[in-house]
């Protein structure tokens, strides 16, 4: 203890020191032996700034090349997948277009022989007609015989117009090979009579008969209601009817 006590005693000089310079002592004293105390930048070296910064935007300078380098490998790579799809698709055009040609030379020679064919088609059809109205040379159509006259008494009753129409005419030039009723077209009147067709043996009287009908008022009026024509097939009316 007195040890102690001799130890807290200050000195002369100590208590004539004045306090400020007593604390930047014991604070100097308590530092440790470390640094000053100033600024950690104050007294730094520039020089090791420099080198810090330079070391910097060199790393940038790496990374933006890097980065520039892999943009460019990648670009390069599309660049190269685009230009193959393009020389694709221009393969792919080329070859459509050769297939377009082809069919439009084909669809042109087949037009051709269309128009070829169609042409053969109405000249086979006109002489089908032909030869079908030929087959039908001797035929008489006639329009307006009542319903009342049976089918017994129907090739006399014609007989007798025919006999109106050709005075000199004898019975056998006047022969008949057929003579029926032709089934009403949905075009003609409820009311009105079938037509009667019939086919004459001999073709004379059939034009006779024709020539005799151009006299006006050549049929009596018990027969006025009555109407012959020649029978035409369907095709040789149809372009009688569009001339």
């Amino acid at each position: 203890m007195a040890t102690q006590k001799a130890s807290k005693k200050t000195t002369k000089a100590e208590f004539f020191t004045p306090r400020g310079v007593k604390l930047k002592e014991g604070l100097s004293t308590q530092d440790g032996g470390g640094s000053a105390q100033t600024s950690p930048g104050a007294e730094a070296d520039p020089g090791l700034a420099q080198q810090g910064m330079e070391a910097f935007a060199t790393r940038i300078e790496g990374l933006i090349t890097s980065l520039s380098d892999r943009l460019t490998s990648r670009l390069d790579s599309v660049a190269a997948d685009i230009k193959r799809e393009i020389r694709e698709i221009g393969d792919r055009t080329d070859k459509l277009e050769e297939k377009m040609a082809e069919q439009a030379g084909a669809h042109n020679e087949m037009a051709g022989r269309v128009e070829d064919l169609e042409e053969q088609l109405k000249g086979a059809l006109l002489k089908l007609a032909d030869i079908e109205d030929r087959s039908r040379r001797h035929n008489l159509k006639i329009r307006g015989v009542p319903d009342s006259v049976t089918p017994q008494a129907l090739s006399q009753y014609v007989t007798d117009i025919l006999q109106h129409l050709l005075p000199d005419a004898t019975l056998d030039s006047l022969l008949f090979d057929r003579i029926h009723r032709l089934p009403k077209p949905p075009s003609a009147p409820e009311r009105s009579p079938r037509d009667v067709l019939l086919r004459l043996h001999y073709f004379k009287p059939r034009e006779d008969v024709l020539r005799a009908l151009r006299t006006p008022d050549v049929l009596k009026p018990e027969y006025e209601h009555i109407s012959i024509f020649p029978d035409l097939s369907k095709a040789t009316l149809q372009h009688r009817r569009n001339f």
